[in-house]
């Protein structure tokens, strides 16, 4: 093949075509730049530790958080290149041409490369391109919402490790008491056989007692240093060791519980996950009207500067051109109707997944409410057992005093007992709170809104 030759002579153009052509070329440099984001570098993990601080320590950065960021960024990238297509595309056309020369012709030379450069620009699509669009901006705000509920309930999984580790702290202290308790009379009925006054299988039967508690001791301590440590992977701080962990003020100051009724009717229009299905179901309409609207003409604005190794005495050698272009589609088979056919199965199945979530977000709903009432019932019997064993262990104190009885031991483990099923009751309590607020988005529920927790 002869090698292409372009001569500089076709490469003059005139002042309005150079100004056309560079105005197709810098129109896309006029958008907005997207803005990165930021995050702040991490401090250290407070000693002691508060409610408050872990739920400011919240890490947005934790996987099960930056795994809905990311599916956000996705979604907003995806906007973008909807937005995009409506931009200026430029492109290179480089032929090397060998050709049989036409008899009217002079220049009698067989090679007819050309290099060309073509600006092109979508005017109007006649609608197809706003409905992507609306349905890219839609799938973006279902993503926004989703990032927030992935906050939002990582959040609530931080309070639950927070208190594991405080109910495990008070589990280790009722055992270690029971152990003791048992130490001490295994102890004793050693000396009393030893005196004949307790028979071998009483000692044995306390030993094995003994025993069992002391495993049970064991693993309450082990139990301690796994709570906190998936307190630190909670936090996203796997690298820091949690120490001291302070519990709130009991009982907590928990708000009004609304009514069921008036809850499950604005479930509706209240609840994050409702919301953020509605805009699936949103951007799949979208997405049907955009694929309805493919069969409508696409009108372009072109613009086109081009070289040529011949020279044809201006003879069909234009150094630069600018049109419109209209493309009207006249038959694509059943491309269109596949097209519109899967827009709207995606949609029925978008409609689908929002009535399921109606149904799970009621159901739930009404299982919250229950739990809440009965916990508040179950809150009454765990004052009434903590006053019960503050006033038993102060007889057991008066009559180990006067050596009467001897069940102090008994006694403090029973407290530490009742301590814990008070714990227990009010964290249960918390977080049956917590799941309310984040299913009907009522922050005004959550007993630690706003971070402002009691020292």
């Amino acid at each position: 093949m002869p090698p292409m030759h372009f001569r500089s002579s076709r490469a003059r153009r005139g002042p309005l075509g150079c100004l056309l052509l560079a105005g197709l070329i810098l129109w896309p440099l006029a958008g907005p730049a997207s803005a990165q984001d930021s995050t702040s570098e991490l401090g250290p993990l407070p000693n002691p530790m508060r409610v408050g601080d872990a739920l400011e320590r919240v890490d947005a950065l934790h996987p099960t958080v930056s795994r809905a960021r990311a599916e956000r960024e996705q979604a907003r990238a995806a906007l973008e290149a909807t937005r995009a297509e409506r931009d200026v595309t430029v492109n290179a056309r480089l032929e090397a041409r060998w050709i049989e020369p036409n008899d009217l012709v002079a220049d009698r030379s067989r090679d007819d490369s050309r290099a060309s450069i073509v600006a092109r620009k979508l005017l109007s699509d006649f609608g197809q391109s706003h409905a992507r669009e609306s349905a890219s901006e839609q799938r973006l705000e279902a993503a926004l919402r989703q990032e927030e509920l992935a906050h939002a309930r990582h959040r609530i999984h931080v309070l639950e490790r927070y208190f594991d580790v405080l109910l495990a702290d008070l589990a280790f202290a009722r055992d270690t008491e029971a152990m003791a308790a048992a130490y001490v009379s295994k102890e004793r009925a050693e000396e009393r056989n030893q005196r004949g006054q307790v028979s071998d299988i009483e000692v044995f039967r306390l030993e094995s007692e003994y025993q069992t508690l002391r495993v049970q001791r064991t693993r309450a301590l082990q139990n301690q240093e796994r709570t906190r440590t998936a307190l630190a992977e909670a936090l996203n701080r796997p690298d820091r060791r949690v120490r001291t962990v302070l519990a709130p003020a009991l009982p907590l100051e928990l708000p009004e519980l609304p009514g069921l009724d008036a809850l499950i009717a604005e479930l509706d229009n209240t609840s994050p996950r409702l919301m953020a299905e509605r805009r699936h179901v949103e951007a799949a309409t979208r997405e049907v009207a955009a694929s309805r609207a493919q069969r409508r003409p696409r009108l372009y604005a072109e613009a086109e500067s081009g070289w040529w190794s011949r020279d044809l005495g201006g003879s069909d050698r234009n150094p630069f051109a600018a049109g419109l272009v209209l493309e009207i589609p006249l038959y694509e088979g059943r491309r269109q109707d596949g097209r519109v056919g899967q827009a709207v199965a995606a949609r029925h199945r978008a409609e689908a997944e929002l009535g399921q979530a109606r149904i799970e977000a009621r159901n739930r709903l009404r299982e919250l409410h229950d739990e809440i009432r009965a916990l508040r019932i179950q809150r009454d019997e765990a004052t009434w057992r903590m006053d019960y064993r503050e006033l038993y262990i102060d007889r057991a104190r008066y009559l180990y005093d006067i050596e009467d009885q001897a069940d102090l031991g008994d006694s403090m483990v029973q407290q530490s007992a009742a301590a814990h099923f008070n714990a227990s009751t009010e964290f249960q309590l918390a977080l049956a709170y917590e799941r309310l607020a984040l299913l009907t988005g009522r922050d005004e529920l959550s007993p630690f809104r706003a971070n402002d927790e009691n020292p």
